[in-house]
């Protein structure tokens, strides 16, 4: 029976009830007054005899019975709403998956929950892959992280062994070991971040001297960018500029925007500056369309990280060249 046929005959018996349950009533307690009191009671007429208040009486608690029989059709609809929204704000939390409903009739509500129990079993379906899928993903980051550190092990070792060649040259070798360090942290933290979208995921902050930083940087990537004929320049109007940020992720993202320019801008400079407690990386390239589909990886990683960090990009570019710009959002 659909939910409006079953609330027409509901209303059909309250309305119908009423009249039906008085008269009843009226009617017993006048032939019970006439047949037992009235010879009693010296011949009163009923309206004028204790039985009169009674059936008054009677009629209310009757009502009150009716009344009370009815709304337990109503509690009951208003119980399964109740139950259906918060089964629906459960799932819609992500804090677990409830139980499937019990299904105790087959009206427009009974369908109702045999859809949200639909909802449920396809959800419990989608965690469980979801879950078997972050496994693989994780075994086969673990064989990646250790195919990874093999190699950087041997070069560990045909650098120690090379040491006493290179004598003459102890900055090559001290870039070579911080090259092979940053490389075995990156791998290391992309086992913590690799899982974790962008709104979720937790990177440990401290305070990060911008120029310091920036210095570091240009210095590792100053040789291949001269190997290039790619002058690079570095300004900034405040030595002492603090971001309070993860200093791994931020050289991964600044490299990004070294390494793009480095490959597919075609420039002869690259100026790196901090202004105003922002910093601009900006070139003489080519320039390339932002949205366009080809836009490449790099493009995507500095969006994924700059989100991550909580820091805000801004990029313009054309055929006179490329810029970035990073700010920090204010924290809360």
């Amino acid at each position: 029976m659909t939910l409006k046929t079953k609330y027409r005959t509901l209303l059909f018996l309250a309305i119908a009830s009423v009249p039906i349950v008085l008269l009843s009533i009226s009617v017993a307690i006048a032939l019970v007054y006439d047949k037992v009191f009235k010879l009693k009671n010296e011949g009163i007429p009923f309206h004028e005899s204790f039985a009169y208040p009674i059936m008054l009486v009677a009629f209310v608690l009757s009502l009150g019975l009716l009344a009370l029989l009815f709304s337990t059709t109503i509690h009951s609809l208003l119980s399964k709403i109740t139950m259906l929204n918060k089964t629906i704000r459960e799932l819609a939390s992500n804090e677990r998956i409830p139980n499937t409903l019990t299904i105790s009739s087959e009206d427009e509500i009974g369908q109702l929950m045999q859809s949200v129990n639909l909802l449920i079993e396809r959800t419990t379906y989608r965690e469980l892959e979801l879950a078997q899928q972050q496994e693989l993903q994780k075994e086969l980051l673990q064989k990646l992280r250790h195919d990874i550190h093999t190699p950087l092990t041997a070069i560990r070792l045909q650098l120690f062994f090379l040491e006493d060649q290179l004598q003459g040259q102890p900055k090559l070798v001290e870039s070579l070991n911080a090259q092979i360090h940053y490389i075995t942290n990156l791998t290391n933290a992309f086992q913590l971040q690799a899982f974790d979208t962008s709104e979720n995921s937790f990177v440990v902050q401290e305070e990060i001297q911008l120029a310091q930083l920036l210095e570091t940087m240009m210095k590792k990537w100053r040789y291949l960018y001269r190997m290039q004929n790619i002058a690079l320049h570095f300004h900034h109007d405040d030595p002492h500029a603090i971001w309070i940020s993860n200093e791994l992720w931020l050289q991964r993202l600044f490299d990004n925007v070294f390494q793009n320019t480095l490959k597919h801008a075609q420039a002869t400079k690259l100026e790196v500056s901090i202004k105003n407690g922002q910093v601009f990386m900006c070139d003489d390239g080519v320039g390339f369309e932002p949205d366009a589909d080809y836009a490449g990886l790099g493009l995507k990683i500095i969006q994924d990280i700059a989100k991550t960090l909580n820091i805000d990009v801004s990029l313009q570019s054309n055929d006179t060249g490329t810029s970035f710009g990073f700010a920090q959002k204010s924290l809360q």
